[in-house]
C-alpha cells in the first residue's frame, strides 16, 4: 500500500461497533444518527469506560458536553440503545411537558402507550418513534393530562415540528417525513462506513472497494481517481461528524 494512500486519523484499531450494525438504506432517524456517530469517537468511548461503576455499569453522569442526559454504552447500536439527548442540545428533538393542573375543555392529551423511560430527580425522560423525545417535568406523569412548554426563542420552529410529530404519534397519524433527503441518508451511510475503515486504518482504496465495489475502484487510475476524491470526502466527513459535528445535525430537529 502506498504511503499516500493511507489515512492519516490518530485512532487505533479494536474500539469499533459490532460489525453488521449499518447497512445503506436502513430509515435511522436524525437522533439514531447523531448517536451512531458518536459511539465511535474514541473520546467518547474513554469517557464511558471511566463513568462505569465497579459492576460494569455507568453511572448516571457523563461529561454534557457530549450532548447526551444520561450515560450511554458505545457498543449497542441505534435502534437497541437507550439513547436520551438533553433538551437544550436537541431542542427539535426533545419536547418538555408539565402535568395539566387546571380543568381543561377539552382535556389535555394523554399520552398512551410510550417507549423506553429514565427518571432523574428533574424528571422522566420518554423516547418515542422517530428520534423523538419527551421530557415530563417534575411530578408530571405518562399516564396524566399534560401540556406542552414551548419556548419562544430562535429555536421556536423546529420546537413546532417536533410538536407536531408529537401530536400524530398521539392521534395515531402517520408520522411526519424526515427532514433528510434519500441522498442526505445515503451520503451519512456512506460516511459512517468510510468512518469505520479509517478507525481501522484501512487505506483509502480498500474504503473506496467496500463502498463502491472493486470493479468501479478499477476503472481509473487511482490516485487521479474521481472515487478516490469522493472516499477522502467521506472520510473527512465522518471524522467531523463524529468529533462534535453530530451535534449540528441533531440540532437542526426530525
Amino acid at each position: 500500500m502506498a504511503a499516500s494512500d493511507a489515512h492519516s486519523g490518530h485512532q487505533k484499531p479494536g474500539a469499533l461497533p459490532a460489525p453488521g450494525a449499518l447497512r445503506a438504506g436502513e430509515h435511522r432517524s436524525v437522533a439514531d444518527y447523531a448517536w451512531e456517530f458518536l459511539r465511535r469517537n474514541p473520546d467518547y468511548r474513554a469517557d464511558f469506560q471511566r463513568s462505569a461503576g465497579e459492576r460494569g455499569t455507568a453511572r448516571d453522569t457523563i461529561n454534557p458536553h457530549w450532548g447526551l442526559r444520561f450515560p450511554a454504552d458505545p457498543a449497542v447500536a441505534a435502534g437497541r440503545a437507550e439513547i436520551f439527548w438533553r433538551p437544550d442540545i436537541a431542542p427539535g428533538v426533545v419536547i418538555p411537558l408539565d402535568a395539566d393542573d387546571a380543568t381543561s375543555d377539552p382535556p389535555a392529551a394523554r399520552l398512551g402507550p410510550v417507549g423506553p423511560l429514565r427518571r432523574d430527580e428533574d424528571g422522566l425522560h420518554l423516547r418515542m418513534g422517530g428520534g423523538l423525545q419527551l421530557f415530563l417535568r417534575g411530578a408530571a406523569r405518562a399516564d396524566g393530562p399534560l401540556i406542552v412548554v414551548l419556548a419562544l426563542d430562535q429555536d421556536f420552529g423546529l420546537r413546532v415540528r417536533a410538536v407536531q410529530a408529537l401530536h400524530r404519534a398521539v392521534t395515531g397519524a402517520e408520522p411526519p417525513r424526515s427532514r433528510l433527503t434519500a441522498a442526505q441518508r445515503l451520503r451519512l451511510d456512506r460516511s459512517l462506513t468510510a468512518l469505520d475503515g479509517a478507525l481501522n486504518q484501512e487505506s483509502y482504496r480498500t474504503i473506496a472497494e467496500t463502498l463502491f465495489g472493486a470493479a468501479v475502484v478499477e476503472r481509473e487510475i487511482w490516485k487521479t481517481s474521481s472515487v478516490r476524491g469522493v472516499t477522502i470526502r467521506l472520510v473527512h466527513t465522518g471524522k467531523a461528524l463524529m468529533r462534535g459535528g453530530y451535534l449540528k445535525l441533531l440540532k437542526g430537529g426530525l
